[in-house]
Formats: C-alpha cells, structure tokens, sequence
C-alpha cells in the first residue's frame, strides 16, 4: 500500500512538471480488508461426513448440513449397527453464532460474543437452573486464546472448576495448557510434535458443547486460530505439593490431500495401564 501511494505521488509530481494540463483527481484509498473473526465458525473445506472407528469399539457416522453462507447449519450422529442418531442444530441471530440444540436433549450450548470472538460459552439445562459457563480471554496482539475460567452454576450462583492458562512458541502454537483446580490440583498437556499446516473445521475436532476430553485444546477458539494440529503430546497431572507424574501420551496421524484432510489416526497410551490404550480413526468425506 505504501508503495503504491509512493508512486502515485511521484507520477502525480511528474506530470505536473512536463505539462500544464490539470492534475489527475485523486484516487481513493483501498478499502480496508475485513479482519477474520469467529461470528460465524467458518474456516476449512465443508465436510459431507465422517466415519468414527474406536479400535476396538464401536463404529459411527457423522453427517453435515451447511448454510448458503458455509456456516455450519446441523450434524447428524448416526449409529450404523442400530441406526439411531441424534441431530445437532445450529441457530445464528445477526450472522451470529448463538444457540445449539441437540435432538432429545434437555440442555443447549450458547455461544455469546465479544468483538468478533468467543467470549463465553453456556450449557444449561432447560428446565433446571444448572449448567456450566466457560469464560475466554484471548492476547491482544494475536487473538489466541489466553485463559478459560470454567465455571459450574446453580440457583445459588458459579463456583470455579478449574482455570486454564496457555503457554504458546513463536508460532503461535501451544506449547503448554495448565489446568488449574481451586485446591491446587493441576492437569498439564505438553507439546511436542505438530503437523504441516493444513485447512480443517473445527467442528471436525471440537465438540458442540464443552463437555469432551481434552476441551483445552478441542475447543472452537482454539481450533480456529490453528493451522495445524499436535502429532504428539502428553498428559501429566500433579496435586498440590506432590510431584509431577505422566498419566497419558498421544500419537496422531494426519493425511492430508491437496489442503483437505482425508484420514486421521489418534492412538493414546496408557504408561501405567496398557489395557486401555485405545486408538480412534477418521475418514473424511468432502
């Protein structure tokens, strides 16, 4: 841009001196680019469906509908062996994200924001006056997420769960998540390997609400300032005045085709029970 005006100014100056003729009218400024935020949870390549395998476990199917605007409008959980499923929908208010409501289900997700991004996320029940609210504060000079205080509520009003705080590398990747307890009981992921960059949805990862493993990372703030995902991290929990130790540790494979991310394989171990370790795959379809 600067360049540009630079030599706008000097053919503007040019003319003036070899000819008598009337300066050209100015030209206006460039528009300003829109500054990319959350309100509508759109980022990646919109999926068609997901095949879910737990080896060993169960297998399931995941199916997407997308609005006009390629913001995200249901997904459908589907059962293959049984059939049943449970459709997850999407209400926008202003282009906003604003509510999400499962079929069958007493409680809802809802989503409020702060210029531009996620500044809490509500589940309530419907009819009882409980839920959870998670609360994000992000750095200013990159957007990142930089805290989530998660909170239960009542009748009788919040009472913190746990603090979250986040540690990232010069390239904007979490280096470290602690998880802070009122009693001083901390869960830590480490990070060690991370993938090439590639286009995903954070629907793909994250939940619709936050009640899911690891929602430290697979939570949509997150997802959505990310370009990449972790091949490897850990797991370490340590209580108040005890020593550190490592509970849990993942190993994940991503194959990606022309930015579009095909298949995916998570395997978590279990150092000290091995008769859990467990291993998830999924294959996308776009």
């Amino acid at each position: 841009m600067k360049t540009r005006l630079l030599l706008t100014a000097l053919a503007a100056f040019s003319l003036a001196a070899c000819s008598k003729k009337k300066d050209p009218e100015p030209q206006a400024p460039d528009s300003p680019k829109p500054i990319p935020v959350l309100t509508k949870v759109v980022k990646g390549h919109l999926l068609k469906s997901c095949d879910i395998a737990l080896v060993p476990g169960a297998n399931f199917r995941v199916e997407y509908t997308w609005n006009t605007d390629s913001s995200l409008k249901k997904y459908k959980s589907i059962n293959p062996a049984t059939q049943q499923s449970a459709d997850v929908d999407f209400h926008y208010e202003n282009g906003m994200l604003a509510r999400i409501t499962t079929q069958n289900s007493l409680s809802e997700g809802v989503y409020v924001f702060k210029n531009g991004k996620v500044d809490r996320i509500t589940s309530r029940h419907l009819i009882n006056p409980t839920g959870r609210n998670y609360y994000f504060t992000y750095n200013a000079a990159d957007n990142t997420p930089a805290r989530i205080r998660y909170y239960n509520f009542n009748e009788a009003g919040e009472q913190l769960v746990t603090e979250v705080n986040y540690t990232y590398d010069a390239q904007k990747r979490p280096v470290e998540i602690t998880s802070t307890q009122p009693n001083g009981n901390k869960r830590i992921i480490r990070f060690q390997e991370w993938s090439e960059p590639f286009l995903f949805s954070p629907w793909i990862f994250s939940e619709s609400e936050m009640d899911l493993e690891n929602y430290e990372l697979y939570n949509v703030p997150l997802m959505f300032v990310l370009d990449r995902m972790p091949t490897k991290f850990s797991e370490h929990q340590q209580a108040a005045g005890a020593a550190e130790t490592m509970t849990r540790r993942w190993e994940i494979s991503y194959t990606v085709q022309q930015e579009k991310l095909q298949f995916r394989r998570a395997k978590v171990f279990y150092p000290t029970q091995p008769q859990l370790d467990r291993t998830v795959e999924h294959t996308f379809h776009y």
